[in-house]
């Protein structure tokens, strides 16, 4: 059984995690894609049908599968396969004992500000979108150049450039 933990986020966990996945690259973008599937996970763009316009992914813990929004832009499907990447490594024996506590990734909407699981995998998704020892030597560039250049929305990399 998974024990219950304290309500803290794990925010050194979570960057390690995903810097040790990343450590090899010398330049962005961050292959997301090849790095979940050599990780044991396929990675699948589907049409959510009637849930498209509410549902950006969700992970398949049973079937090691992270399913993606087709119909999102290609920097917001990053974003998904790195945070539900982010919940596969860092929390799939917690969901797989209790599927209950899982929330699918909301498309436009934040997921609960308070979970420490979203807490944890928006830190994983971050550190792994967006590696610091990449940003740090030029994140005095423009935050749409940076944006383009790592391959994540300005939002994203607005957020990233404030916490580095």
């Amino acid at each position: 059984m998974v024990e219950e933990r304290a309500a803290r986020p794990r925010w050194q966990l979570a960057a390690e995690t995903a810097n040790n996945l990343t450590g090899k690259l010398k330049s962005p973008p961050v292959p997301v894609y090849q790095i979940a599937e050599q990780s044991g996970v396929d990675v699948v763009f589907a049409d959510f049908g009637p849930h498209a316009a509410t549902v950006a992914g969700f992970c398949d813990f049973e079937n090691a599968k992270l399913y993606v929004n087709r119909d999102d832009r290609s920097e917001r499907q990053q974003f998904t396969i790195a945070h539900e990447l982010g919940h596969w490594l860092l929390h799939k024996e917690l969901f797989l004992t209790d599927p209950a506590r899982y929330p699918v990734l909301p498309r436009f909407a934040h997921p609960d500000r308070d979970n420490v699981y979203e807490k944890e995998a928006n830190c994983f998704a971050a550190n792994l979108l967006v590696p610091e020892r990449l940003l740090a030597p030029i994140k005095k560039a423009p935050v749409q150049d940076l944006a383009r250049a790592f391959g994540v929305s300005p939002t994203m990399m607005g957020y990233r450039i404030r916490n580095v």
